[in-house]
């Protein structure tokens, strides 16, 4: 099961080694955190991602792993799940186990 080799899905929230997958290798559930991350950006902010660039530009910044900024109106906890979540090292980024322990969840 952490042998994912699809590539379904929203793509504005894709993580970098899903866009890196060119010889189709597979990459682990750490995917699906980074999408979380994403979603979770959006529902707070109604903008997602790089909102003030167009699809070819925020792809770009996406394949290069470039962070996105995060709002100072977000709370800090809000701000450090998702800066959590969006970690370019897939090892780096907490299991979904770990985010149910953040403040930002139990709140």
């Amino acid at each position: 099961m952490n042998a994912a080799k699809s590539f379904k899905g929203t793509l504005l929230w894709t993580a970098p080694e899903v866009f890196k997958n060119v010889n189709n290798v597979s990459y682990g559930l750490a995917a699906d955190i980074w999408s979380l991350g994403c979603a979770v950006l959006e529902m707070l902010t109604r903008g997602g991602r790089y909102p003030d660039f167009e699809l070819e530009q925020a792809v770009e910044k996406f394949h290069k792993g470039e962070p996105s900024p995060l709002p100072k109106s977000l709370s800090k906890n809000a701000r450090d799940f998702i800066r959590r979540c969006l970690r370019r090292n897939p090892k780096n980024r907490p299991s979904a186990a770990q985010l149910l322990d953040h403040p930002f969840v139990k709140k």
